[in-house]
């Protein structure tokens, strides 16, 4: 009976299309907005939480690992395209947290954390 509901769950449960969850577009910030630049790795999320609001159509994630400590590293490239900061969340020693959009309310949520010795960059919205 296990192996039956376990069968019917894998048919039933699809992951987020990869285009709204990881990098859809790869060598490119924000699904083809702007050419990322050189030195970042992007990452897939593994948060339960992000992957259920991509899948429910809430929001497209990307993430991104920049050497060192870089909390600003991708701000610049997404204020070229058109983004601007709208709203400072946290701005700390070991966190960085803004809004970003091209108009009020904000599109982007930018954050950045520490990632071992790296900074892992978060970038979520619509």
């Amino acid at each position: 009976m296990l192996v039956a509901v376990l069968g019917v769950a894998a048919l039933t449960v699809r992951p987020a299309p990869d285009g709204w969850y990881c990098i859809g577009r790869p060598g490119t910030l924000w699904n083809g907005l702007t050419a990322l630049p050189e030195g970042l790795e992007p990452r897939c999320p593994t948060s339960a939480t992000y992957r259920q609001e991509v899948q429910d159509g809430q929001s497209r994630v990307e993430q991104y690992v920049a050497l060192g400590w870089q909390p600003q590293v991708l701000m610049a490239p997404l204020q070229r395209a058109g983004y601007v900061l709208l709203e400072d969340e946290t701005r700390g020693a070991r966190h960085y947290s803004v809004f970003m959009g091209r108009a009020a309310p904000a599109e982007l949520y930018y954050t950045a954390v520490p990632d071992g010795p790296n900074t892992l960059i978060t970038i979520s919205g619509n």
